[in-house]
């Protein structure tokens, strides 16, 4: 029960945090399921592990996962009387965009050098062994979406500072 307790101090002192988190994980499912789209689309043609396929995949997941994110932040974790903003819909989601594309940048950054790390890993004696152990190479195959989720994760907490103190920053007393 002390847990439990605890659990629910930190969630109503950081009530707006665990909100864009809440948020933020159902974005995680629109840009996997975005990313596994774009993905699959792409890759019909013979285009399986292009760079230019995995970016797109990554930029595709991100655009339409900030459009919902953008929705129910709105409503959601940053309209109460604590923030009172007053700017318009058009600057908040431009500035939500604006902010999201920056936090984006870490996350392709981290997406990258994830992925660039995990193909030279497993170039040479460890490829032989993910073909031997078919299981293996399927968890193998996971890597860019693995990849993927960390760039999401870090990038979480730029995005979140961004939009707090930036997209739906409180109004000035008068």
């Amino acid at each position: 029960m002390i847990i439990v307790s605890q659990l629910r101090a930190f969630a109503q002192r950081h009530r707006r945090f665990v909100s864009f988190c809440a948020v933020g994980a159902s974005g995680v499912l629109v840009n996997l399921a975005v990313f596994a789209a774009v993905l699959a689309v792409l890759e019909r043609d013979g285009n399986a592990g292009s760079w230019l396929v995995d970016n797109a995949a990554v930029f595709a997941g991100w655009f339409v996962s900030v459009a919902s994110n953008f929705a129910l932040n709105d409503r959601l974790t940053f309209r109460d009387k604590e923030t009172g903003y007053n700017a318009s819909l058009r600057r908040r989601l431009v500035s939500y965009y604006t902010s999201a594309f920056a936090a984006f940048l870490i996350q392709w950054a981290c997406f990258n050098g994830l992925l660039f790390g995990l193909d030279a890993a497993l170039s040479g004696p460890l490829h032989d062994t993910a073909a031997a152990y078919p299981l293996l190479g399927s968890l193998l195959g996971f890597r860019r979406t693995l990849a993927n989720l960390c760039g999401i994760g870090v990038a979480t907490i730029a995005n979140y500072l961004l939009a707090k103190h930036w997209v739906f920053k409180a109004k000035e007393p008068a």
